[in-house]
């Protein structure tokens, strides 16, 4: 899940979903219809994977001797939960994470016993002092990602400031979505420790990314605590949507929804709630062309489609493939792609699958997983650029290890979906030095 604990690794750890701005009685959970025989599937092709291999192609925007921030109390080398934007006016956005761990909460730390011994053979530091916890920072290029700003602040609120994401609206207002952490108990009661749960957050700019509100929208949601990971999508009809998971005031298993805005990202009203008999973490939504809204999950790569603008939806259903962190991006030939990272022994890293058809039927080197774009730790997001090919930042590693959170990187890469949809092909990331 975008959940602070969520990967492939050997000690998996709950986390918690955020909360947002505006709603009133948010309805109850909106009712699913489809026929739940057109199930969706897999096509497997041949020799699709790139013959470029990610070593030759990746670069680092930010990492080990290589543009990191400025020291900062409870900056220790982490850096993730990224996130790139590219602007009508040709800059390059990145947002991502910065502090001292996988999950940087402020310090003192409020976690349970069990919960902090636990982390702390994670790797987690033990004498770190962060009294305001991780921060969301910002990059940006103006020459098509060859060089890249020193990152700046672009929010440090109380709480560690996680996965920013971002989406220009037609207008030109920049809006950044982002969910905070303050340190979660083990099945922390939520409703008695509102204090504890994680929320989602919005900021806007109105110079181009340049300056920010620095007072965050908390969003309003029906959910105990909720999250995401983004991005925003702005619908053909102009209005907003923010994908979002949360935990029940009732408890787990965690649902899935929708935020929506008509005015700008100004307020915002929940849209609609999806259940499942699991989880639906790490929520993404992509508009398709013929109008219809598709979102994924993970863990089990369950896939929604609504045709009335995210009131209903048909029954989350899966094809196999058991992912997280999946991101779609519409292409604008049409190819829904999803990026992700994999759960597929043998096969890890962050994979990329794509759709001709709305997401009924995927391409893939394999029935269980995607394409290699990097054998990294995963949490890709991605743009598409002017020549049809993507641009994609994602995590090195998920900084569970002391070592590894202490050089940590952002990296990006490039790659194409061949022009016969038969596979992909890695490209140089703009800012590799050959």
């Amino acid at each position: 899940m975008n959940r602070i604990f969520s990967a492939p690794i050997a000690l998996l750890v709950p986390l918690v979903c955020l909360i947002g701005c505006l709603a009133t009685n948010p309805p109850p959970a909106t009712p699913v219809t489809g026929d739940p025989k057109k199930l969706p599937k897999v096509q497997v092709v041949e020799n699709g994977e790139s013959r470029a291999r990610p070593e030759e192609c990746r670069a680092i925007l930010v990492g080990p001797g290589i543009n990191q921030p400025d020291p900062f109390p409870g900056y220790a080398g982490f850096v993730g939960w990224e996130s790139p934007v590219r602007l009508k006016n040709g800059t390059w956005l990145v947002g991502f994470n910065a502090g001292y761990w996988h999950a940087s909460a402020p310090t003192p730390l409020r976690y349970s016993a069990k919960s902090l011994e636990e982390y702390r053979k994670m790797g987690m530091p033990a004498d770190i002092v962060a009294p305001t916890g991780g921060r969301a920072m910002i990059i940006r290029s103006t020459d098509e990602g060859r060089t890249w700003s020193k990152p700046e602040t672009l929010i440090d609120t109380p709480a560690d400031d996680r996965h920013p994401a971002f989406l220009e609206l037609r207008n030109g207002t920049i809006l950044c979505c982002f969910f905070t952490y303050s340190g979660e108990a083990e099945n922390a009661d939520f409703t008695k420790s509102p204090e504890l749960a994680t929320r989602v957050n919005l900021i806007r700019s109105f110079d181009g990314g340049r300056t920010w509100e620095k007072r965050p929208q908390v969003m309003q949601t029906p959910f105990a605590s909720d999250e995401t990971d983004g991005p925003m999508v702005q619908l053909k009809d102009g209005s907003v949507v923010i994908p979002m998971n949360g935990r029940p005031k009732s408890g787990p298993p965690e649902q899935a929804g929708l935020l929506r805005s008509t005015d700008r990202g100004r307020t915002w009203n929940w849209l609609s709630t999806v259940k499942a008999a699991h989880d639906l973490v790490e929520t993404t939504v992509a508009e398709l062309a013929d109008g219809r809204l598709v979102m994924m999950a993970r863990p089990e790569g369950d896939i929604w489609w609504s045709s009335d603008q995210g009131k209903t939806w048909t029954e989350p259903v899966t094809f196999g493939m058991r992912l997280f962190a999946p991101s779609l991006t519409l292409l604008r030939d049409g190819t829904l792609v999803c990026l992700h990272g994999s759960y597929a022994p043998g096969h890890s890293g962050l994979r990329v699958i794509f759709s001709r058809d709305g997401g009924q039927t995927w391409i893939a080197p394999a029935k269980d997983h995607g394409f290699l774009v990097d054998t990294s730790y995963g949490y890709g997001k991605a743009m598409e650029l002017k020549d049809g090919s993507l641009f994609v930042s994602y995590i090195a590693t998920g900084g569970h290890h002391t070592g590894d959170a202490q050089q940590n990187a952002v990296r990006c890469i490039r790659f194409r979906i061949r022009a016969d949809h038969s596979g992909i092909d890695l490209l140089p990331a703009p800012n590799r030095k050959q």
